[in-house]
């Protein structure tokens, strides 16, 4: 994701989630962009986040559950949906 869609998204998440004004920023970033790493390295690929709705939940929900330190938890209920995407993304190869 780009700087700005990061941001967008930063302000989203604070305005759902009714965050702290307290918190940094810089750290619920730090929380979209470990999320974004791990939902696409699961996926194997480069999800659009602003165009696939599902996966831009599933993001924000990392993010809430990062911020609680809860991501044990997280990949526990929300295994599910990271196989949905994984089906929705899968490219076979010719191999």
């Amino acid at each position: 994701m780009t700087d700005t869609q990061i941001e967008k998204l930063l302000q989203e998440i604070k305005r759902e989630q009714h965050t702290s004004s307290f918190k940094e920023d810089e750290e619920f970033i730090s929380y979209i962009k470990d999320g974004e790493y791990d939902i696409n390295k699961n996926c194997g690929t480069e999800i659009d986040y602003n165009k696939d709705l599902k996966a831009r939940s599933l993001l924000k929900n990392y993010v809430l559950y990062a911020d609680y330190k809860r991501l044990a938890e997280f990949k526990q209920l929300y295994g599910a949906e990271y196989a949905l995407l994984q089906a929705e993304y899968y490219k076979p190869s010719d191999l």
